[in-house]
């Protein structure tokens, strides 16, 4: 009967153990624990489909030991094992997610995901699995990060769980996919009482199972001697742990499951570890050599050791805090990230590469933590050569590009494009770069559309004509028409004014320059101010390609109706006056240049511009400085004398004297006509014409003129009539001492004259 159960237990399939409801279990990918007895598989959770790995223990192995009770010794050691480990929290100690699952044939629980055990790495292969060969691939700044961390969980279990782990080893220690070294496999593990640091123990027998015992390679000297084990025996497996690392997956001490060949190889245990002490880092060589001193008063505790300044290296401080990245609130990530951007130029390229964008792809994927990771995302491409971006940044970038992002995130992005674009290729910036920016081109936010279109204005070396004419113009001018934000418009004409130095005069005219005619019409002011300042960026372009018939017929007639907006501000006003001026003068020589004149005048521009106070233009053509038109006698002598130095001025030299004598005269004979001005109702200065038409005196005093009612001679009234007229006196204000004096005869006193006349008084 037993040899029948033996031979159906031997071809019973091996997903008979219940975790196979709660897990589809993969390949294996490694082994631990004593002997390797632990078989590792891939897995993932069917409920939650998230990953995990499902450590397995066929009964089978056991099956060689003859002795029934041996046999399940193995069995307990491995159920104390699993129950210690799922009571355990700490980020250093592997975290088990589902509790132990066990049937006839096997034993299995699930973990989180790993990738194998140290023992793995260092080429100990497990039994099963020779052909799972792997190398020791770690670097100095892994290797000192995961000893951080393992001297992490012993202060953890030594403090926290007052727990001896009594088999720390390579076979003990599990990588995780993260790269974080996790301590596990508590099967032999003791709890201190009473508050006791030390408990006594069994020494290694070869009278009992291998698997039912810890490794002699790494067992302290107190607990083969004297059966005592205390915490720093566990300092001393670490220290030998240390030791295998730096000597290339090989323990100082072979003892070939040998108590005695223990015994010996430990007194030539110093001359041992003088050979491998110069592979080590300096700083580690005298704390490993207490490690593993034979007297345990020299051991550091794992306290002490963790103060080790090479443990606090930016190296070494950002690979632990990436391993310790999926324990930290979204708060403390934007913390952590911010150390991280600033160590990343001290990072090494394998770190960077292997370590750091492996956890920011794992960051990008969440919304909440996106935006925390993209700075040291920037950093990474700005301080990555240039193979190293095409191989591994690029398509973390891509990644980013097309993930979920917050509207930060995003704008943080566009903001930060000419860090992407110093490194990508013209074919990279043209695939990717560029559709990301338009994509946000036409996004609902104003915050991204702005920066989206300054983005464009980044990547505008990139674009050829070609690109330019079919996809950026359209997008720009679809979302101009679509919106009605005037800030996004006024962007987007910026941008198009910016785009202008790459367009072909043929793009110009074909897709600006319509665009420009048919917005114009808009009766915002400041729309219309942006469309004058891209004509004047074109008019001051050598290769002008306005033409005189677009200038005529489109470009001013579409300005010209704001000249009169009261919206226009005197300065906005000025602006597209003058380029009004500059669209006339360029209409006016292109039809000059044609030929339909011979003589080439520029357009009396500056002298309407530039008039100065007075605006009244029905003057400036014959107006003297002082402001007041000329009269026609003078308008005549000024053309005669204009048309007398210009005969002279063909037949004379420039400087001659004959020319000096002849403007002389006719200075002179201008001067000497200068009275006749004053029979103009106008006075010479300017001011306020004069009621008096001749002067009382002067040159003209002999001549014969009509006598005028003021040289009738004074006349004198009494005060009674002065009384009586005192209204006249009093509409002009004037004094009592001006009715007593003397004045020139009036209209009214020449009718009281001839009545006193008639009257015969």
């Amino acid at each position: 009967m037993e040899v029948f159960s033996l031979i159906k237990s031997s071809l019973a399939p091996e997903d008979t153990n219940p975790i196979h409801r709660l897990y589809r279990v993969g390949h294996q990918v490694g082994a631990c624990g004593q002997e390797m007895v632990w078989r590792i598989h891939d897995a993932e959770s069917i409920e939650e489909e998230k990953g995990a790995s499902v450590f397995l223990f066929n009964k089978k192995i056991a099956n060689k030991l003859h002795k029934p009770r041996r046999r399940e010794l193995v069995c307990e050691i491995l159920r104390h094992d699993v129950t210690l480990l799922k009571k355990m929290s700490n980020a250093s100690v592997l975290s088990v997610c589902s509790s132990l699952q066990e049937d006839r044939d096997s034993l299995a629980f699930a973990t989180e995901p790993v990738t194998g055990s140290l023992a793995n790495v260092l080429e100990k292969f497990d039994r099963l699995s020779e052909t799972a060969n792997t190398t020791c691939g770690f670097m100095d700044h892994e290797v000192q990060c995961g000893i951080y961390q393992i001297t992490e969980a012993l202060m953890y279990v030594h403090g926290v769980e007052r727990i001896i782990h009594r088999n720390v080893n390579p076979a003990s220690i599990l990588l995780t996919q993260s790269g974080r070294w996790k301590l596990a496999c508590f099967g032999f593990a003791e709890k201190t009482q009473d508050g006791r640091e030390s408990f006594s123990c069994k020494a290694w027998s070869p009278k009992t199972s291998k698997m039912a015992q810890p490794d002699l390679n790494y067992i302290a000297p107190e607990i083969q001697t004297t059966e005592v084990c205390t915490y720093v025996s566990d300092m001393f497996s670490f220290g030998m742990l240390i030791c295998t690392i730096y000597n290339d997956g090989c323990s100082l001490i072979d003892a070939q499951y040998n108590p005695g060949a223990y015994l010996k190889q430990l007194d030539t245990l110093t001359q041992k570890f003088g050979d491998i002490a110069p592979a080590m880092p300096p700083a580690l060589v005298d704390p490993v050599e207490k490690m593993i001193n034979r007297d345990i008063r020299y051991r550091p505790t794992a306290q002490l050791f963790s103060l080790l300044k090479m443990f606090h290296d930016p190296t070494v401080t950002t690979l632990q805090q990436l391993d310790n990245l999926h324990l930290k609130s979204p708060t403390d990530k934007s913390h952590v990230f911010t150390a991280i951007t600033q160590n990343i130029p001290l990072l090494p390229k394998a770190i960077r590469c292997s370590r750091l964008l492996p956890s920011l792809h794992q960051e990008c994927t969440s919304r909440d933590s996106v935006v925390s990771a993209l700075p040291p995302l920037l950093s990474l491409i700005q301080h990555s050569s240039s193979e190293e971006f095409n191989e591994y940044v690029f398509p973390e970038v891509t990644f980013v590009f097309n993930c979920s992002k917050p509207e930060q995130g995003t704008i943080y992005l566009l903001n930060k494009i000419d860090v992407i674009t110093s490194k990508c290729t013209a074919n990279q910036v043209r695939s990717e770069v560029i559709p990301f920016i338009l994509k946000h081109v036409k996004s609902e936010s104003y915050r991204i559309q702005e920066a989206a279109l300054n983005a464009l204005l980044v990547v505008k070396d990139c674009l050829d004509d070609a690109f330019l004419r079919t996809t950026v113009l359209p997008c720009a001018k679809e979302q101009f028409l679509q919106t009605s934000d005037v800030k996004i418009q006024l962007i987007i004409l910026s941008c198009i004014k910016h785009l202008l130095s790459i367009m072909n005069p043929f793009t110009l005219r074909d897709d600006v320059l319509p665009f420009l005619v048919d917005i114009a019409h808009t009766h915002d002011a400041s729309i219309v101010m942006a469309v004058v300042g891209i004509y004047r960026h074109l008019l001051n372009k050598r290769d002008c390609v306005l033409t005189k018939g677009f200038l005529a017929r489109s470009g001013m007639p579409s300005l010209l109706p704001h000249a009169v907006d009261p919206n226009v501000s005197a300065d906005q006003f000025s602006v597209m006056m003058d380029v009004l001026y500059d669209m006339l003068g360029l209409i006016d020589q292109h039809r000059r240049s044609n030929g339909t004149s011979a003589a080439s005048v520029t357009p009396k521009r500056e002298r309407l511009a530039h008039s100065g106070g007075d605006k009244n233009l029905l003057f400036v053509g014959n107006s003297s400085p002082t402001g007041i038109q000329k009269s026609r006698t003078e308008c005549s002598i000024s053309s005669l004398t204009r048309g007398r130095l210009s005969r002279h001025s063909s037949q004379e030299a420039p400087n001659s004297p004959e020319l000096s004598k002849l403007k002389e005269r006719e200075t002179l004979t201008v001067t000497n006509k200068e009275p006749l001005r004053r029979f103009s109702l106008v006075p010479p200065g300017g001011g306020t014409p004069a009621i008096n038409l001749t002067p009382d005196d002067g040159v003209y005093m002999d001549r014969n003129r009509r006598p005028s009612l003021q040289n009738m001679g004074q006349y004198n009234h009494d005060a009674d009539r002065n009384e009586r007229k005192s209204s006249t006196g009093s509409l002009f204000n004037f004094s009592d001492s001006r009715h007593t004096s003397s004045r020139r005869g009036s209209f009214q006193a020449l009718g009281d004259t001839v009545m006193q006349l008639f009257s015969g008084k």
